[in-house]
């Protein structure tokens, strides 16, 4: 997997005005963006020449200004390219709970493996939702679903509702943990069109009844007992898709500021709708009420395939690339102005498989770290990347502004440091590409090109 790197390749801009490519800095994540500590005797160095970075990405926005006094001709620019051969897959599972979407279906991707998607529900027992739950009283799920399809786009999707088979917690769920369902305790069935986004299921009056001696347990108990006794004895819904589902569907459960789906003037997401039918004659009917959820997440498993396609490719929930660019010493006594990673995204797989419709992945993330984090995908969860790029639809690949890296790499004391590519983000969603590995084309090979300014 470890391959040492090729020769370094080095080229002059051939005119002046295309010296660089203004489209290339618009990838910086300036939210996330970390600027490391140099620690080094050089760090004014490496301050001026960010300071020359900034006057020649201005000069990108006005050709003929700042970059003409800093630059006086062709011949004072010259670039490096540094092909990134030392490379890892690291193949570890992130978080599938209390996220924004929550996955259920299952499809048999050709290129990226079978998946399988069990959606967990736990309705809460606030007493703010609704005061007591009656014998005769009925409770149904509404389920608010994204539009992005994953697998057959045209067909209806079947699903069968039991009990969870165990206890759960969200925010412990992981990508491939397997919660079991208990079949005995069928609560309903319903299907759902590709081209629907909501569903109401009625549920069954006897997990209602059970869910109702949690929600009216003694008052006596405080708000934070009822819920301990609940979480640690309630195992919820498992939303389980049929054995001849085609695709993978994404609940709605967190709102994200989207006014496109909203009920008197809220955001509407997953929920459970409680409608009392013990009315008293003189009582409005002023429609259900609301109980949100308590807890949510997917127990979303995947049987990866033999690597036919090639093995660099990533999962936004599932698979880090890990470099460690080998930066030549010489280039220390470069003034650097400007660097770029460049992965460029290799669509054959997925064009070989046209009926499969796929969430696109058309931005990617790095995080900085010294040494692999004992729970990789933990950390890359829990804090902002270094950086960020958005893919360049005309070259087809990602443009990662790293002059701060290699800066730091250069003339910072601090050990060598990797960086760790992740696509999208995890939010429930699923997504997976391929890059370009090192034995491809030049052209096409993971590199930093890095631009200086000759003495």
């Amino acid at each position: 997997m470890y391959r040492k790197n090729l020769p370094i390749t080095t080229g002059r801009f051939p005119a002046k005005t295309n010296r660089f490519n203004c489209s290339q800095n618009n990838s910086i994540f300036s939210e996330g963006t970390q600027f490391y500590a140099n620690k080094g005797r050089r760090f004014s160095i490496a301050a001026f020449l960010l300071l020359i970075t900034a006057f020649l990405s201005t000069a990108c926005e006005t050709p003929g200004s700042v970059g003409d006094d800093i630059v006086e001709d062709e011949e004072d620019v010259a670039s490096e390219t540094i092909y990134l051969n030392d490379y890892n897959i690291i193949q570890e599972n992130s978080f599938s709970g209390r996220l924004t979407y929550t996955a259920v279906g299952s499809h048999d991707d050709p290129v990226y493996g079978a998946m399988n998607s069990v959606a967990l529900l736990k309705p809460s027992i606030s007493i703010s939702d609704v005061d007591t739950i009656r014998e005769d009283d009925s409770i149904s799920l509404r389920l608010i679903f994204n539009g992005t399809i994953y697998g057959d786009s045209l067909a209806s999707s079947s699903y069968e509702i039991y009990e969870a088979g165990k206890i759960w917690r969200g925010a412990s769920l992981r990508i491939n943990d397997e919660i079991p369902v208990d079949m005995a305790g069928k609560v309903a069935d319903f299907q759902v069109p590709a081209s629907q986004d909501t569903v109401v299921v009625e549920l069954d009056q006897a997990w209602i009844d059970k869910y109702a001696g949690f929600y009216n347990s003694d008052p006596d108990l405080s708000s934070a007992e009822r819920d301990s006794v609940y979480i640690q004895n309630f195992p919820g819904l498992a939303i389980v898709p049929s054995e001849n589902n085609q695709n993978i569907r994404f609940l709605k459960t967190q709102t994200i500021g989207d006014d496109t789906d909203t009920e008197d003037g809220e955001e509407l997401i997953t929920s459970f709708l409680f409608e009392s039918n013990t009315q008293e004659d003189d009582e409005e009917n002023t429609g259900p009420e609301i109980i949100s959820l308590r807890d949510w997440g997917a127990s979303f498993t995947r049987e990866e395939l033999s690597d036919d396609f090639g093995n660099f490719y990533l999962h936004n929930s599932e698979r880090v690339l890990k470099f460690q660019p080998n930066l030549p010493e010489e280039l220390g006594s470069k003034n650097i102005v400007n660097a770029q990673l460049i992965l460029s995204k290799n669509t054959d797989p997925q064009k070989s498989t046209p009926s499969v419709a796929r969430p696109n992945t058309n931005f990617i993330r790095a995080h900085v770290f010294e040494e692999d984090p004992f729970d990789v995908m933990a950390e890359i969860f829990t804090t902002q990347p270094s950086f960020a790029a958005s893919l360049n639809d005309t070259s087809d690949a990602f443009l990662m502004d790293v002059t701060q890296f290699v800066l730091n790499d250069l003339y910072g004391n601090a050990d060598k440091q990797s960086i760790y590519i992740t696509i999208q983000s995890v939010n429930g969603l699923i997504y997976s590409t391929h890059l370009y590995d090192p034995n491809s084309d030049d052209i096409r090979k993971p590199r930093i090109v890095i631009t200086y300014v000759e003495e």
